[in-house]
């Protein structure tokens, strides 16, 4: 299990989200894993009482609730999320029928990058009977939280009164709603107002968050495990949270291609419940259509491969 995984188990432990917790790895990693479940059991008189397994088969997971798939070749310094695809297609080609073998009725939530065409990939694999919205990926719950803090942060406020989502592709091409930010119950911008340059650096600082952080540590973990842990309380209490989570956007604002990418949605126990249509201005809606676009095009030729393999 890398980083992120690990990153995730952290969070959802300290925030006693769920009862029984199994991490699942390659046999090549399966000693490390058995030593990662060690470490975490022998702190276990710090937070409700949980079972905590890990193994390289799948048939210890059977009949999971939740089922969140972080695993995938990590993004190396200046590396783009996009050029992941090929590489972590294949393993997640591995992972999916196992995880519907075993706990077929699961919700699944993506979390390997490219996260929103990995989300998409998933879904194509699980077939068309499989329910709408119970796959998702983990979308910009994390860059929306990086536009929120550094909102905050210029404003000198708590970013939990900021509210404004980033939209699109969690990664280069994604789609700040300045439109919809709220400070408190005020709008950021006037009407009329246009989104000066200070703006675009917060978006580009969003953007450039996470090469940062790999820059100067190797790789993101802690704050994408919160994300996760955020969103796998609201499957596991089912509690219908609005949060901008990767889903198929066919047929909304303009998208025509089957492209998954995200949108704000009321997320609960069988995954995304319902999208919550965010009014856009058109150069938003435009910028979205041109993410949508660029997702497409390196999406298209793995999506092809799978409609030639009657996936």
């Amino acid at each position: 299990m890398g980083q992120v995984g690990l990153g995730c188990v952290t969070a959802i432990l300290n925030q006693d989200i769920c009862g029984t917790l199994v991490m699942i790895d390659i046999a090549p990693a399966a000693k490390k894993l058995e030593g990662e479940a060690k470490d975490f059991q022998q702190g276990g008189g710090f937070h409700q009482t949980t079972t905590i397994l890990a193994s390289s088969d799948y048939d210890v997971s059977e009949n999971s609730d939740l089922v969140i798939i972080t695993a995938g070749v990590p993004q190396k310094p200046g590396e783009s999320r996009l050029s992941l695809v090929e590489r972590n297609a294949k393993i997640m080609g591995a992972i999916m029928p196992q995880v519907l073998k075993y706990s077929p009725h699961a919700t699944i939530m993506i979390v390997s990058n490219p996260c929103d065409i990995m989300t998409a990939l998933a879904c194509k694999m699980a077939g068309p009977n499989f329910p709408q919205g119970k796959i998702f990926g983990a979308g910009t719950t994390l860059d929306s939280s990086r536009f929120q803090c550094l909102i905050a942060q210029s404003m000198d406020i708590d970013p939990r009164n900021v509210h404004g989502y980033i939209i699109g592709e969690h990664g280069d091409s994604s789609v700040p709603v300045w439109s919809s930010v709220r400070i408190g119950a005020l709008p950021l911008l006037a009407p009329g107002q246009v989104v000066d340059d200070t703006l675009k650096a917060i978006h580009k600082a969003v953007v450039d968050s996470a090469y940062d952080v790999i820059n100067l540590k190797g790789y993101t973990n802690w704050a994408i495990g919160m994300s996760v842990a955020y969103l796998a309380k609201a499957v596991l209490n089912d509690n219908r949270t609005i949060s901008p989570v990767s889903t198929c956007v066919r047929g909304l604002y303009g998208i025509t291609e089957d492209v998954f990418l995200a949108v704000p949605c009321s997320i609960g126990s069988q995954g995304v419940q319902r999208v919550a249509i965010l009014p856009l201005t058109p150069e938003e809606e435009s910028t979205l259509q041109k993410s949508a676009k660029g997702i497409w095009e390196v999406q298209k030729p793995i999506w092809e491969q799978l409609d030639a393999q009657n996936v």
